[in-house]
């Protein structure tokens, strides 16, 4: 055969693997770019199924809450018709009952304003513990760090805390108007 003919067609066929070995390679980059786009689809919902358990978790601690804060609030309400029914026993004449009566109006008012004042604050704890959530939840979406913060439980303990003083504030109250009525 002649020479030039075998060069030429050895080149030509070196040419043609390197262009199928060109085209192999970048096939396969390409393939591994796509599989890497497909496994980072999960990310998001990974973190979606993360959103949903955290609310969930979230609203099963509250209902918890704030069934037991309104067993309490209807116990604090029983309570409150015994001591106005013993109170009724109890009197002599139609003025101590009245004076009794009255006395007992602000106690039954400062208790019951204290207990749902303690129920709110369940629910807005809730609510700043949802808002952490959510905002964690999409900062993770858009790639950034999620801040984790305790500001939620801080600001449901401020309000805990301020309840707690305002019911203080309506005893005290209702302590000085019992006084004011026993005197009278």
């Amino acid at each position: 055969m002649n020479p030039n003919v075998e060069n030429t067609m050895s080149r030509v066929a070196d040419e043609a693997r390197g262009r199928y070995t060109r085209i192999v390679k970048l096939a396969r980059q390409r393939t591994e770019s796509a599989a890497d786009r497909v496994v980072q689809g999960k990310k998001p919902v990974k973190t979606m199924t993360g959103l949903g358990l955290k609310l969930t978790a979230i609203s099963h601690k509250t209902a918890d809450q704030v069934l037991k804060q309104q067993t309490r609030l209807v116990e604090h309400q029983i309570d409150a018709v015994a001591n106005r029914l013993k109170a009724v026993a109890d009197a002599r004449n139609l003025g101590e009952l009245v004076r009794t009566q009255i006395r007992l109006i602000p106690q039954n008012i400062s208790r019951f304003g204290a207990d749902a004042r303690d129920t709110l604050s369940i629910v807005a704890g809730a609510g700043y513990e949802v808002r952490d959530v959510l905002k964690g939840t999409v900062a993770e979406l858009r790639g950034k760090p999620a801040v984790i913060r305790k500001k939620a439980k801080r600001k449901a303990t401020a309000v805990k805390k301020k309840t707690r003083k305002v019911a203080k504030k309506v005893t005290k109250t209702a302590a000085k108007t019992k006084d004011s009525l026993a005197a009278a």
